[in-house]
């Protein structure tokens, strides 16, 4: 327990810069990126993106435009 002679005496800025310390090391990541065998957050969006799309374009659309002229037709 630190007196309170100790406690006037630290820097106004002391226990700021030890919880930035604390919380640097809490938020740095355990092991570093390999892009030689991670997937980054970029790729995954990527392909997430791309793949609605392709689902969009190849399935939705065509299974509503087939719907609407079946509609049409009839």
């Amino acid at each position: 327990m630190t007196s309170i002679k100790e406690w006037l005496n630290e820097s106004p800025g002391a226990a700021a810069i030890e919880a930035d310390e604390q919380a640097k090391q809490i938020a740095s990541p355990t092991a570093q990126f390999d892009p030689r065998t991670d997937v980054s957050a970029d790729a995954r969006f990527i392909v997430r993106q791309l793949t609605w799309n392709l689902v969009l374009w190849f399935l939705v659309v065509p299974l509503l435009l087939g719907f609407v002229l079946w509609a049409m037709s009839r």
